[in-house]
């Protein structure tokens, strides 16, 4: 989702809708909520720490679940402030690395020695390939269009090495959604990822939304 690429891929939609180039909006956007920014802007700034918390609960059992206890890097992407990625390194008990275009999120995160973060530029995963043995996926997607969607999934399975783990978190709320942010069901999101084997294993609800949790992994051929 390099910065480049996205401009040119919001500002078509922003030039039907009359809105600010995407990558614009999550800048402005960070300007004026901070690391709130990245949840459903319905919960207050008091909240984040309180939301936080309730993901992690629903999510990190299902992730160490998922580890086949052989993971040494895992790619947090589109990371935001890095709410989860240190965490996810210690799970692994490895090195993570966390991606976002946004760079007042990096500058937000959590600093360790065995994570890294890095700006996303040039429509590209600044990760080489097949190096990856998990990547964590959570509420991304929803938020990325058309040729700059086709062009994420094509990183993903880039940089993701044969049977290296998927999870994926996503609003799949029915409606659609907005230009801004998408709401695609779990069949979009199997089809979407092909040929990872994507498996619906839970859902939760956020301020009414349906979150789904998928796992799946690489093919090894």
């Amino acid at each position: 989702m390099g910065e480049r690429v996205l401009r040119f891929a919001s500002r078509l939609i922003g030039k039907a809708l009359g809105q600010r180039p995407l990558i614009q909006q999550w800048e402005d956007r960070a300007r004026r909520y901070g690391a709130r920014a990245v949840l459903n802007i319905g919960h207050s700034e008091e909240e984040v720490v309180q939301v936080t918390e309730f993901q992690r609960r629903e999510l990190y059992p299902l992730f160490r679940e998922a580890l086949q206890g052989d993971e040494r890097i895992v790619l947090d992407f589109g990371c935001g402030p890095g709410r989860f990625t240190s965490d996810l390194r210690e799970m692994i008990r490895g090195r993570a690395i966390g991606v976002d275009p946004i760079q007042s999120f990096l500058d937000l995160a959590p600093r360790h020695p065995e994570v890294d973060y890095h700006l996303m530029i040039e429509g590209r995963i600044p990760v080489d390939s097949q190096t990856v043995d998990a990547i964590w996926i959570c509420l991304v997607l929803g938020g990325i269009h058309g040729r700059t969607l086709k062009a994420t999934v094509t990183e993903i399975h880039r940089v993701l090495r044969p049977g290296g783990l998927l999870f994926l978190v996503e609003n799949t709320t029915e409606g659609g959604g907005s230009p801004f942010w998408a709401f695609r069901s779990v069949a979009e999101y199997r089809t979407l990822l092909s040929p990872i084997s994507l498996v619906h294993k839970h859902d939760y609800h956020d301020l009414s939304e349906r979150i789904s949790v998928m796992t799946g992994r690489k093919p090894l051929v």
